[in-house]
C-alpha cells in the first residue's frame, strides 16, 4: 500500500504528480507503467558516518525485483529512509573509482 504524504493511497499511480513522499510499491503503479519498467528495482542510497579512515559510508539498498521495501518511516512523520533513491532496470552494478565518484554499469 502506498502512502502519499501522511495518507494511505488506495488508487493506481499513473504519473509522478500523484507522489509527494513516502512508500510506493510496484503494485501501486498502473499496468502500463509496470510494463514500461520491465524488470525494475528501487535503488536507495543512505550516507552514514564512516568507519576507519573513511569519511562516509554509502549504503545501498535494492528491492531485488520485489516490492517489499519501505522508503519512509511509518510513524506519522513519513521521514525519508534514503538520501537518494530511484527506480531503474534490474541488475545495475555500482562501483567507486579512485576519485571517489560513484559509477553505474548497465
Amino acid at each position: 500500500m502506498g502512502y502519499i504524504g501522511n495518507s494511505t493511497f488506495t488508487g493506481v499511480i499513473t504519473s509522478s504528480d500523484s507522489i509527494d513522499a513516502g512508500v510506493v510499491e510496484i503494485s501501486d503503479l498502473s499496468a502500463a507503467a509496470q510494463a514500461g519498467l520491465g524488470n525494475a528495482d528501487l535503488y536507495g542510497f543512505k550516507k552514514t558516518n564512516g568507519t576507519g579512515s573513511q569519511k562516509e559510508d554509502l549504503i545501498m539498498t535494492t528491492t531485488n525485483g520485489t516490492d517489499n521495501i519501505d522508503v519512509a518511516t511509518n510513524d506519522g512523520s513519513q521521514t525519508d529512509l534514503f538520501d537518494e533513491s530511484f527506480f531503474s532496470k534490474k541488475g545495475l552494478s555500482f562501483s567507486v573509482n579512485a576519485d571517489g565518484e560513484l559509477l553505474v554499469t548497465v
